[in-house]
């Protein structure tokens, strides 16, 4: 009966020592899940820290893009409508001269003295704005483009006027015709760009 009760007590022993180790290997477990529990809370909280971040660079830099393009928008209608003063002009003098009201040589006088210089600083005021970004200066660089082949036109309708030749003016005239439609695209594009930034 000895026997018995000495292997019962060894047994309750045996079974309270790994019940006290078994206690004390589960809690360094539980400190370290706390610990990894902060350090992911800390990291977390950093996260949220650089998203806030983020979302208020990115608003910054949406409001400064919006005005610089606000700022793009209103030179080139400054400039647009020394485009239209100057087209207005034209057609005045192309209407003259149909009519008879103008001969060649006063047409071709005008068109060297009055339309060449107003085309080239209009010209020069468009190349002289500077586009906000590169989506920007590709439709600049369409203005620019109509700009300068209407100079080459209208050179080329005061050249053939001087020397009476047919061709010159036919050529000036396929000439204008790519302005109009480079117009058209420019045009169109700045419509897009307006409503894309929501610009006044």
């Amino acid at each position: 009966m000895r026997k018995w009760f000495f292997l019962i007590m060894v047994s309750c022993m045996l079974g309270l020592t790994a019940c006290s180790i078994a206690k004390e290997e589960e809690k360094p477990e539980k400190e370290i899940e706390k610990v990894v529990t902060k350090e992911e809370t800390a990291a977390e909280e950093n996260k949220s820290d650089s998203k806030v971040e983020a979302t208020v660079t990115e608003e910054v830099v949406v409001s400064t893009d919006k005005e610089l393009v606000q700022y793009y928008v209103d030179d080139v209608r400054v400039a647009y409508m020394e485009v239209t003063d100057l087209a207005v002009r034209w057609d005045e003098l192309r209407f003259g001269s149909s009519n008879g009201q103008l001969d060649s040589y006063t047409f071709a006088t005008t068109i060297y003295e009055e339309i060449l210089p107003q085309n080239m600083f209009v010209l020069e005021n468009i190349e002289a704005i500077i586009p906000p970004n590169d989506d920007i200066a590709a439709t600049h660089e369409i203005l620019i483009d109509a700009i300068s082949k209407q100079h080459i036109a209208f050179s080329e309708i005061a050249a053939g006027l001087d020397a009476n030749d047919p061709n010159k003016i036919t050529k000036a005239n396929e000439i204008l015709n790519e302005v109009r439609k480079l117009d058209r695209e420019f045009s169109r594009k700045m419509e897009a760009l307006i409503k894309e930034y929501g610009i006044q």
